[in-house]
């Protein structure tokens, strides 16, 4: 009787763990056609998250709206969260945040008419630039540019939102526009209108580094200790959908631009390029090319001084 009701015990508890249920985290994401909102439509259609205990909800918030709930700790998590604006500025201010891990390393470019007089970074001195001046982008773009011979305080700068930026090189007002994907992709796809200006070559030159931190997954210290359990679960579900989005990049492209409204042809060369620079990696694992990162923010007047390695989420710590 005794071993029955231990062997009924054993079954009960199987049972209840093979039937427990998901847990439900909210990810706030930056508007599509972000990157941060990429890799959403590929977890839930495939249900990565599920496989790992999860139940993910994507939420596209504006900008403003982003960074103002995930500072005040509206937000917990944050899908979009670069590592200088979401996190390196915001511990320099004094809130506790973490850098889980990196999704996507950076990449931009700078792009001119195919006419223009503009051959590199240098030649854009005295000329009218526009960019997204308020962004985690530009001054990292301003840090590749100086290592390319520009100060960029030689330029005239016109200030857009990242959505007018498209807009505005098709429009031809500026000599130049500073883009990252998808804007470019989105911006080329179908013509010869635009040359793209090498500025990442500069990088791997300079650092020594091949990866670039860039945009990931960030946390609020609080709830970081109080859910270490889900961070492995949660990384292992982006795992599964970076390694998917990889290897079938037809069926990703597809998801990907149906839920995000862009084109399946612009998706599929954007991922099918090495533009995309998906790369995923726990945030300590790369502390050097981190640490790279922060001293560029720092040359560019970003940051006034470094976070310190403390932002970097060591799993095994």
């Amino acid at each position: 009787m005794k071993r029955l009701s231990s062997l009924l015990a054993i079954a009960c508890f199987s049972f209840g763990a093979a039937h427990a249920e998901p847990v439900k985290l909210t990810i706030p994401t930056l508007p599509s056609p972000s990157l941060g909102a990429f890799m959403g439509p590929v977890i839930k259609s495939q249900k990565f998250d599920e496989q790992n205990g999860l139940d993910l909800t994507f939420v596209q918030k504006p900008t403003a709206t982003y960074r103002t709930d995930f500072a005040a700790g509206t937000d917990q998590l944050g899908g979009s969260g670069t590592l200088l604006a979401d996190v390196a500025l915001l511990k320099v201010k004094g809130l506790d945040v973490v850098y889980l891990f990196n999704v996507f390393d950076f990449w931009g470019t700078v792009v001119v008419p195919q006419n223009s007089d503009v051959k590199t970074v240098a030649d854009l001195k005295g000329k009218t630039l526009a960019a997204s001046l308020p962004t985690a982008n530009f001054p990292m773009f301003r840090y590749l540019a100086k290592l390319g011979g520009l100060d960029v305080n030689t330029v005239q700068l016109r200030n857009s939102d990242s959505s007018g930026l498209v807009p505005l090189a098709k429009s031809g007002r500026t000599d130049a526009v500073q883009l990252w994907e998808p804007s470019y992709s989105i911006l080329v796809h179908g013509n010869n209108d635009f040359r793209s200006i090498d500025v990442m070559s500069k990088w791997r030159q300079t650092t020594g580094q091949s990866a670039f931190p860039y945009l990931g997954i960030s946390a609020q210290r609080a709830w970081v200790e109080k859910n270490k359990p889900l961070i492995p679960k949660l990384y292992a579900t982006y795992e599964k959908a970076a390694a998917f989005v990889k290897s079938n990049p037809k069926q990703a492209a597809a998801v990907i631009s149906k839920d995000l409204n862009i084109p399946e042809a612009v998706t599929l060369d954007l991922i099918s390029s090495d533009r995309l620079q998906l790369n995923l990696y726990w945030a300590g694992a790369n502390k050097k090319a981190a640490e790279e990162v922060f001293k560029a923010a720092q040359d560019s007047g970003y940051l006034k001084t470094s976070p310190g390695d403390g932002v970097l989420y060591d799993p095994g710590a």
